[in-house]
């Protein structure tokens, strides 16, 4: 069965390809759908799927878990599609405590960033995501922020040589991840500050950056020379655009404005699933960028 016969079996109705697929269309910035949103069809297929809505990019954070040969086959995929790849997840144990916050957990975390790095050869991906984990009570925050620098200068001589860049990624306490140690802007600023290092720098998390502190367009022009990527998702429930508060159009039309030439990650879930959840999340994305120039 081929592929668009199997989506007309999917949803059940005629003239599938003109629903599920759409019209392309040419996104002013370069949004990447994460691998999953369709988790009942092959990674190749959601990626045939993304590109016939017009989409040149993709992220997958749970790459790092597939084999050598599944990667290749997924690069094999991107180039034959013309797409580009953004982030996976660096360090497996970056939502506890193995990260960066102690120096004990460090070999740890180089050893997974020295994956990334042999992933990213075969992927060719443009970023990778490292998380700091979770604060612990037996170091000061001074102590704490002085070991992420330091696991990242490491990490920094890991990956020079390539093209991969390393973005730090803040998270929200008050909804997914307590404990979490770097949450807020200032803070990843003063570590990647510290680092210093053309490859490293910040995921603007927008869902998790509104939930933190708010004021979105003020931070990110604020931090700007230091965001190397930035991720989407509506506040509350973590969907896709106009499903909560955040006004997608004026974020979207500030990094624009800016002259951000990187990937928007699509990093949320879709409020409504399935292929009909799909289409609906991607035209929100055609209206959030359709602002007026």
């Amino acid at each position: 069965m081929n592929r668009r016969r199997f989506l007309e079996t999917l949803l059940g109705v005629a003239g599938a390809r003109k629903v599920a697929l759409g019209v392309p269309y040419r996104f002013r910035l370069r949004y990447a759908p994460r691998i999953g949103l369709l988790p009942e069809l092959p990674i190749e297929q959601q990626l045939e799927i993304y590109a016939e809505w017009g989409f040149r990019a993709f992220e997958y954070n749970r790459l790092p878990r597939h084999s050598f040969q599944e990667i290749e086959a997924i690069r094999k995929k991107r180039e034959e599609l013309g797409m580009a790849m953004g982030v996976f997840v660096v360090n497996s144990g970056g939502w506890r405590g193995e990260a960066m916050v102690d120096r004990k957990f460090h070999e740890g975390f180089l050893k997974d960033v020295r994956r990334a790095v042999e992933i990213h050869r075969i992927i060719e991906n443009e970023a990778a995501t490292v998380t700091s984990g979770l604060a612990v009570d037996y170091l000061s925050w001074e102590q704490q922020t002085q070991n992420c620098i330091e696991a990242l200068k490491r990490a920094a001589e890991i990956i020079e040589g390539t093209r991969l860049m390393l973005v730090l990624e803040p998270l929200n306490t008050r909804v997914d991840h307590p404990g979490y140690f770097v949450v807020r802007m200032e803070h990843a600023y003063r570590i990647v500050s510290a680092v210093n290092h053309p490859q490293v720098r910040i995921l603007f998390d927008i869902y998790h950056q509104q939930i933190s502190e708010g004021n979105l367009i003020h931070n990110i022009r604020r931090y700007w020379d230091w965001i190397g990527y930035f991720q989407a998702g509506d506040v509350p429930g973590r969907k896709e655009p106009y499903t909560g508060e955040i006004n997608f159009q004026s974020v979207f039309k500030a990094i624009y404005q800016l002259g951000y030439k990187g990937i928007v990650g699509m990093e949320h879930s879709l409020s409504v699933p399935g292929m009909d959840g799909l289409k609906k999340c991607f035209e929100a994305y055609r209206r959030a960028d359709s602002w007026e120039a």
